[in-house]
């Protein structure tokens, strides 16, 4: 890959771990020189991936800079870059892999370009600028050890806290999940003897700590054990899953304890599923200790996974730690209306541009909730939303039944169960398609959606949101000659000439997925 593109050199390079037709992985950072251009006619494209999702609904930003007189004036910050050539057709990738502490910087001077990013790990691919997208979605995709998208459920939603959390309530949580269909109940903040809301547990910076025998299971709360949970959830055919912190005061010092308590959960509790959190990556010794961490939970067995937390605090970022679990994306609740079906829908659609969807875990709220946090006259409130729409809007990722589950209506349950039903049929395809965005950004008025390029099956999985407007029209290409409805919530017209298709949604607030047929 030295002649990397057409207009561009590939520097001498030393550490290359992997190489492929399309893509090297550079375990360390190049603050030297990494690239010299020839060709003058580029597009620098820096996007930038954003944490601490509780204070943001900002996750995805696209700068756009044009090479000039051999550089950029400035250097580019983001996680990901894509450089297009507009004479030749083709791109560069460079994704930077490091933690949210590090401000990545991409700098042009002189017909050279360097990467400063405090030592971290960077990827380089190569293609036609029309795949690179794509083939950055499949390396981060062919990266990950869970790739199978799955449906869990976490009370927190309901915004009860742990107040609830026993005994009787998780069986109830279980019943229900097993009959909507749920794979995996998680419990979170709740289940251990200490109390994450007490002061005592503060250190001097205010943060908190977990010291003696905080990660004990409550036993008041579980007088039976956590093994009478676990034989509940095997006895139904679900997973469990609890929801834990590790330490972070002192560069991990209790890293070993930690990984001692969730060791005891997975082999004498039978949890599959750890949800960390309250964790904090400020260095280059928290990165590695913290990524120790999740390689040491990744052999306790192949069944095992994680999600991790982006909602505050310095954390691994999206890219960093690529191989590991799902990323528990944003606290979003009807209690105090900080939740939209199309502001959940816009982020994830946004990432989806980029990165594998299975990498992300979006949610799923009670609609019927906290109904008195939206205005009467409020369009997108979400008890005017179907609950299929609201699995349809995540359910290419690994959606998140944010709530508590016992107490979703009837009318909710059945209003779901046929989509539920077909998305675990399909979901293995999921697993393995390549996932992109099509239509319009999402915005609460807009006519969008997904493709889903599959192997054996391909589909379209679109929305009209709120909005007059009922049809889209979509460029599919030639090889497209017919699409067929496989379930919608509103009455659905599909067809399709010379690849452009034009699809049409009897109601707002609808979706449809729809497989395509190719020719031959």
């Amino acid at each position: 890959m030295k002649d990397l593109i057409c207009g561009v050199t590939l520097l001498d390079i030393a550490d290359v771990m992997e190489e492929s037709e399309n893509i090297i992985y550079l375990p360390k950072g190049c603050a030297d020189k990494l690239m010299r251009f020839s060709s003058k006619h580029w597009i620098v494209r820096a996007i930038s991936f954003g944490s601490f999702s509780d204070r943001t609904d900002t996750l995805v930003e696209e700068r756009e800079l044009t090479y000039f007189r051999g550089g950029l004036r400035h250097p580019a910050s983001g996680n990901l870059f894509f450089l297009d050539n507009i004479e030749s057709g083709e791109s560069i990738l460079i994704s930077s892999e490091a933690p949210d502490y590090v401000t990545t910087l991409l700098h042009i001077t002189k017909d050279e370009l360097w990467i400063e990013n405090e030592d971290n790990a960077i990827v380089i691919g190569r293609g036609k600028t029309e795949e690179i997208e794509s083939i950055c979605r499949a390396y981060y995709k062919n990266a990950m050890i869970n790739k199978l998208p799955r449906a869990m459920s976490n009370t927190w939603g309901d915004r009860n806290g742990n107040s609830r959390i026993c005994r009787d309530f998780v069986l109830g949580e279980i019943e229900a999940a097993k009959e909507i269909g749920v794979d995996i109940v998680q419990i979170d903040d709740g289940w251990q003897t200490g109390e994450t809301y007490d002061p005592i547990i503060l250190n001097e910076q205010g943060r908190k700590r977990f010291r003696g025998d905080f990660w004990e299971y409550g036993k008041k709360k579980f007088p039976g054990g956590m093994t009478e949970i676990t034989d509940a959830v095997n006895a139904a055919g679900l997973k469990l899953g609890i929801w834990f912190a590790p330490d972070s005061e002192d560069n991990y010092a209790l890293l070993e304890r930690d990984i001692a308590v969730l060791k005891k959960a997975y082999f004498e509790w039978g949890v599959r599923f750890f949800k960390l959190d309250m964790y904090f990556i400020e260095s280059k010794k928290n990165q590695e200790q913290f990524l120790k961490l999740l390689k040491t939970i990744y052999s306790f067995g192949e069944d095992v996974a994680v999600q991790l937390d982006v909602t505050r605090d310095m954390r691994i970022n999206y890219l960093l730690g690529k191989e590991y679990g799902s990323i528990f994306m944003e606290n979003r609740y009807t209690k105090g209306a900080t939740f939209y079906p199309y502001r959940t829908l816009r982020s994830f659609w946004e990432f989806s541009k980029y990165l594998p969807t299975t990498r992300f875990q979006f949610e799923v709220v009670n609609p019927d909730l906290h109904g008195d946090s939206y205005a009467e006259t409020d369009p997108f409130a979400p008890a005017l939303f179907d609950m299929d729409y609201l699995f349809a809007s995540v359910m290419l990722s690994n959606p998140l039944f944010w709530m508590e589950l016992q107490f979703l209506s009837e009318e909710r349950r059945a209003q779901l169960a046929p989509l539920m039903r077909i998305w675990k049929e399909i979901r293995e395809e999921i697993a393995e398609a390549d996932v992109f965005p099509v239509g319009e950004r999402p915005n609460g008025r807009s006519l969008t959606g997904f493709a889903v390029k599959g192997r054996e099956h391909s589909y379209l999985l679109l929305f009209r949101e709120v909005t007059e407007r009922d049809t889209l029209e979509l460029d599919l290409g030639n090889d497209v000659e017919l699409l067929r409805t496989v379930i919608s919530n509103a009455e659905v017209s599909a067809s399709v000439c010379n690849g452009r298709a034009s699809v049409t949604l009897s109601k707002p607030r609808a979706y449809a997925l729809l497989e395509m047929d190719f020719k031959g």
